[in-house]
């Protein structure tokens, strides 16, 4: 083996660790003879037909994303084909990702003292990569980027005539001296003037030319005053224009009555606006959909319906048959003349009060017709509730002419009793043949200590345990099942996690050796994680499920 590969070799074990160890306080067996276990070891590893298999990335950009620590080993394998010679062992140092290079990796290298290059070899960066950067003293001089080449210092010079030619289709750099004119004033003539500097002004006039003076070029623009053919408006002329050409809108409705019922205005954007204005008691204007006082004599020709109530503070007199379809409520006196027939509900404001003496009271005859009747005593007892004990039983109170009906609530002395909404304490054993629900907490094996958990037993605990040797699917009844699979590859299916959440199951295998296997699959298309099954192969592994409700989760393994 050679020393980068002892290396790499120790850099595994070590990443190992710390990914597999999942009790910082706790030694870990995997594999064979779980029981027997290295003093000196956090995590063993024993098999003679297994390995460690790694984390395999075929990209850095997701990794990088969570900081991963200096120490961290992966083994990176590239979908690109381009890419194939950047697979292997990679750890993590100084906050980058380094290949563990064997003797072939480092002579592949470039060397200082150079390279017997081939067809294809190169010295930079590949392709969605940073730009190379050359330096000298470690400043920069030259960097390569996308294929172009940036010269990073150059000097400024003001004389000389020797430049540098790029040919466009070789890119060979050629020197050449070109005409010291090429660095003198690129214009030589404006409107006839040859200086230097041109300098282009406006200035009022009264038509449309440039009047040119030494390097000065004005423009005169013609303002339009009704004379000539073309020409700019002023402001004021706009404005005037502007003005014209609005039209008048229609304002939305002013909540605010005035006399003449409407009123001319202007909108947000200047236009002339015509709003209508609410009416009241005193101003004309429009009906609103909100509450309203409208005065003046109003006379209906047609029908009137009012859909909500209705407030008549003067009185109201009524020609013609009335027909009331809904509940009438009187809150005063109500005089008949004659026989009256009520065929909807009648709500009475108040009666007059009985007393104890009273024995009267009103009926409906066999036709209809209200009668009055006389009945007896008891007919007015009054019923009570009591929880005297220790048993159910009745009393009479003659003076009260009531009856209570006595039920205890149920307690170390009653012999029977209720159960209340309050705390209590009632013995003798009880057995529930259904399901049982407690809100909020339970304390098993003790009556007196206040409960701090949800569940808490203050004693053993037992849970069911099966053990089987051949296919086998999970029951309602089931905690742990221990699966020998000396008789050769098995499963175990779970039950559905839909109408389960929080059921946990734990399934290990106890037999059979690595030859076979223990398979645990779902219902329904159901996960476990992010797949539909889970294998076991070595004895003495186990596996903890969970159910949110829809899929299965691995709490401990």
């Amino acid at each position: 083996m050679t020393k980068s590969l002892q290396v790499a070799f120790r850099g595994i074990l070590l990443g190992s660790i710390t990914l597999l160890a999942t009790d910082a306080y706790a030694q870990l067996k995997v594999g064979n003879q779980p029981t027997k276990i290295n003093k000196s070891s956090v995590l063993e590893l024993e098999s003679d037909r297994q390995g460690l298999l790694l984390p395999r990335l075929t990209s850095f950009t997701d990794i990088d994303a969570l900081t991963p620590p200096d120490g961290m080993i992966v083994y990176y394998a590239p979908t690109d084909p381009a890419k194939a010679a950047e697979k292997g062992l990679y750890i993590r140092r100084n906050n980058a990702w380094e290949k563990m290079a064997n003797d072939k990796d480092a002579t592949a290298n470039w060397k200082l003292t150079g390279n017997d290059a081939v067809a294809g070899d190169f010295i930079g960066t590949n392709a969605g990569s940073v730009p190379l950067v050359l330096k000298g003293q470690g400043v920069e001089g030259l960097i390569i980027d996308n294929g172009y080449a940036f010269l990073k210092r150059l000097d400024v010079v003001t004389s000389g005539l020797d430049v540098l030619l790029v040919d466009p289709a070789t890119g060979k750099v050629s020197s050449r001296k070109i005409s010291e004119t090429a660095f003198t004033s690129a214009i030589n003539s404006i409107n006839g003037l040859t200086g230097a500097n041109q300098t282009l002004t406006t200035a009022g006039g009264t038509d449309y030319t440039f009047t040119s003076t030494g390097s000065d070029h004005k423009l005169t623009i013609v303002e339009q005053d009704g004379t000539k053919n073309v020409g700019l408006l002023t402001k004021a002329d706009w404005i005037r224009l502007n003005n014209a050409a609005k039209a008048m809108v229609i304002g939305t409705l002013n909540t605010t009555p005035t006399a003449n019922g409407l009123s001319i205005g202007t909108d947000a954007l200047g236009n002339p606006s015509l709003s209508l204005h609410a009416a009241d008691e005193n101003n004309p204007g429009a009906l609103t959909a909100v509450a309203q006082n409208i005065g003046g004599n109003k006379t209906f020709k047609n029908n009137v319906i009012v859909d909500g109530s209705g407030t008549i503070n003067n009185g109201l007199t009524v020609t013609g048959t009335t027909t009331l379809n809904d509940d009438a409520i009187l809150k005063k006196s109500l005089q008949v003349g004659t026989t009256s027939e009520l065929k909807g509900k009648v709500t009475l404001g108040s009666v007059a009060a009985g007393t104890d003496a009273d024995k009267e009271v009103l009926m409906l005859g066999a036709g209809g017709e209200v009668i009055k009747k006389t009945l007896p005593t008891a007919a007015f007892r009054d019923f009570k509730n009591g929880s005297d004990g220790p048993d159910v039983h009745y009393t009479e109170d003659a003076a009260t002419n009531s009856l209570t009906l006595h039920v205890p609530s149920a307690s170390l002395v009653a012999d029977r009793g209720l159960v209340t909404n309050l705390g209590q304490t009632f013995k003798g054993a009880k057995k529930f043949n259904d399901d049982v629900a407690v809100r909020t907490k339970l304390v098993v094996g003790d009556t007196l200590a206040a409960a701090n958990s949800t569940l808490q037993v203050a004693g053993s605990l037992s849970l069911n345990i099966v053990s089987q040797n051949a296919s086998y699917t999970m029951t309602d009844n089931d905690n742990t099942i221990l699966m020998n699979c000396a008789s050769g590859d098995l499963t175990v299916t779970l039950l559905s996690a839909a109408g389960r959440k929080g059921r946990v199951i734990t399934v290990k295998k106890i037999g059979g050796t690595l030859a076979k296997s223990l398979q645990i699959i779902t219902t329904g298309g159901e996960k476990i994680e992010d797949g539909t099954d889970y294998f076991i192969y070595n004895d003495w592994t186990f596996v903890t499920l969970q159910s949110d409700g829809a899929n299965w989760f691995i709490i401990r393994h």
